[in-house]
């Protein structure tokens, strides 16, 4: 007698294995988000990034920048949760680390900062989505020829 199969009833769907991209994305985004937390509660991160004086139109957008790109990661690899819960996630991760830097030293709470992380957020998830979007597109163009 051969091995009995588990019959799946016709209500449950098929679970995909996560693809060896998609882990090794989430991998990328988290060492991200470590360094990105260092940065954060560093008292000058300037001296750990900057052999050089760095303009001061770069450092004012530092955290537009940072959280562009954290959006853009995060959205690029998001499986199973809604858009919307994973901004709200990042939003509250951005708020947490500007309250631990109230009590940093030398390090401030401030709502311009907060602004601009939230805002990268919005503008690295959605265009993390429009490339997501673009490439379904090119690929089933790709595969319909």
């Amino acid at each position: 007698m051969g091995k009995r199969r588990k019959l799946r009833r016709p209500t449950e769907k098929r679970r995909e294995p996560a693809s060896p991209w998609l882990i090794r994305w989430h991998g990328l985004t988290g060492v991200y988000i470590v360094f990105l937390t260092l940065l954060l509660w560093l008292p000058d991160p300037r001296a750990l990034l900057w052999s050089w004086e760095p303009s001061e139109g770069v450092v004012g957008y530092a955290h537009l920048i940072t959280f562009t790109l954290l959006g853009l990661m995060v959205e690029l690899g998001r499986r199973k949760k809604s858009h919307w819960t994973w901004f709200g996630i990042l939003v509250f991760y951005a708020f947490f680390t500007e309250c631990v830097q109230h009590f940093l030293p030398i390090r401030t709470f401030d709502l311009m900062d907060l602004a601009q992380d939230t805002l990268g957020l919005a503008l690295g998830m959605t265009a993390g989505h429009g490339m997501k979007k673009l490439s379904t597109r090119l690929w089933s163009l790709v595969m319909s020829h």
